[in-house]
């Protein structure tokens, strides 16, 4: 019996030191390659800075338009707790002409899946169309590659039947350029 429960005892001390490496390799600045990621018409370059602060992760999203538009925006998740969202910002809102509603909150959960390889994220955000307000689900995966070198993301909305797909290498510690 002892030699069965050493076993389970090992994994149960090592999984949470796993799972803290695989979270590590999703710190960091991540540049989209345009050329392998969904149409991003609207912005010329992306970059993603993540952070991981206990159970909070902030994904930020920082873009260019041309040379004159520079967009900052940042959203927090955390994989322990629900969470609301104030102006909640989406990668394709300024190509789709679809944007948060005003005043609005966004609801969202987040957690670590696939050994903490993924972070999964669900967000149901109020957007502002034509019609007037509408409600959004959006589900995320942010899949970190082998070596911890490449993130793909990976986003179903609830309006459209296509996955949107972005594709990011990750830059240096020391690579402090902006897109």
């Amino acid at each position: 019996m002892k030699k069965k429960s050493l076993p389970s005892l090992m994994v149960a001390l090592l999984l949470p030191l796993i799972v803290i490496a695989a979270e590590s390799d999703f710190e960091g600045r991540w540049r989209l390659d345009i050329e392998r990621s969904s149409a991003l018409d609207g912005w010329s370059a992306m970059d993603l800075l993540i952070t991981i602060n206990g159970s909070e992760v902030e994904i930020g999203h920082d873009m260019r338009w041309r040379r004159t538009t520079r967009i900052v925006e940042r959203n927090v998740v955390d994989t322990a707790a629900p969470t609301q969202i104030e102006n909640f910002f989406r990668i394709e809102q300024r190509h789709m002409g679809v944007y948060p509603s005003r005043n609005s909150l966004a609801a969202a959960q987040a957690s670590w899946i696939d050994e903490g390889r993924t972070l999964r994220t669900e967000v149901d955000v109020s957007v502002e169309v034509s019609q007037g307000d509408s409600r959004m689900r959006i589900y995320s995966e942010y899949r970190v590659g082998e070596g911890g070198e490449t993130l793909t993301l990976i986003e179903l909305h609830s309006t459209r039947n296509n996955p949107l797909v972005y594709r990011f290498r990750k830059l240096a510690n020391d690579d402090n350029s902006r897109p």
